[in-house]
């Protein structure tokens, strides 16, 4: 990863990379479709990471063949959702000190995800994160989501810098291929999310997780 050295800033996805908050998106569906009966296949929700809302609708629409049954299990699922954070925002492994190490050595840093921009900014500053960040970039700031490359030029340019300088950390499919498309320096932090292999061919390098990034970044300074 000494490609990194080279990056004037750093872009991060939020949901399954910041947080463990995917697994709480998970936990929230599948009791919501309880709750309203639905019949939802244990392989529908994968397929909704990293996308925005509207997306996430439109493919519950098509799984469910009802628009109006798509909207009403998203809006039951936010409450369930909702409930679950009020126990705090699962924060991962090595975030903070990472986050510590970029602004001690002058590199600033942006998150780009496809939740909306509020509740990305409550999340960010309820766990504590949000003053490492100099922009936050939400799904609602950007014509077209992921995997589609506007939310990493736009955090990019938001940064001041051209989007090869960064390198962007990302848990998913669509997240990794926006940024591949942006055209940054992409690292693989895997989360829930299945990746396929054409996918995985696109990236710089993977790690397990922003903990293993913080001890690279430390024992090999330059």
């Amino acid at each position: 990863m000494d490609f990194l050295h080279d990056c004037a800033a750093f872009v991060f996805d939020m949901d399954g990379l910041l947080f463990d908050t995917e697994r709480l998106s998970r936990e929230a569906l599948y009791a919501a479709a309880r709750e309203l009966k639905v019949p939802l296949a244990e392989d529908a929700f994968l397929e909704l990471i990293g996308r925005r809302m509207g997306d996430i609708t439109g493919r519950l629409a098509v799984r469910l063949g009802d628009e109006t049954l798509a909207a009403t299990l998203i809006e039951c699922s936010e409450i369930h959702y909702q409930a679950l954070l009020v126990q705090g925002v699962p924060v991962k492994d090595g975030v903070a000190e990472l986050l510590a190490w970029c602004a001690e050595n002058g590199r600033p840093c942006a998150v780009a995800t496809s939740t909306h921009t509020a509740k990305a900014e409550y999340k960010l500053a309820s766990s504590k994160l949000r003053g490492f960040f100099h922009a936050v970039i939400g799904g609602d700031q950007v014509e077209h989501g992921k995997p589609a490359p506007d939310i990493y030029l736009r955090a990019a340019a938001a940064l001041g810098v051209r989007a090869a300088k960064c390198g962007v950390f990302e848990d998913s499919e669509p997240g990794l291929r926006a940024a591949h498309a942006a055209g940054a320096r992409v690292v693989w932090v895997p989360d829930l999310a299945p990746v396929d292999a054409v996918t995985q061919d696109l990236v710089a390098a993977r790690v397990n997780s922003l903990a293993d990034v913080l001890q690279f970044l430390r024992l090999s300074r330059r």
